[in-house]
């Protein structure tokens, strides 16, 4: 029985990380951008993004 390994990736950018992570999923096949987590507040490196 073959398994296929889930795997759980977080990526941390200053911009357009929302872009970034759309991207890398369209390179992999079965591969989905399931949740966008946004900084509550503002981080000890700046603010936090506004969208």
């Amino acid at each position: 029985m073959t398994q296929i390994a889930k795997n759980t990736v977080c990526l941390w950018y200053d911009k357009d990380a929302e872009e970034a992570a759309r991207f890398y999923a369209s390179v992999f096949p079965d591969t989905s951008v399931n949740a966008v987590h946004k900084a509550p507040a503002d981080l000890p490196s700046g603010k936090r993004a506004m969208s």
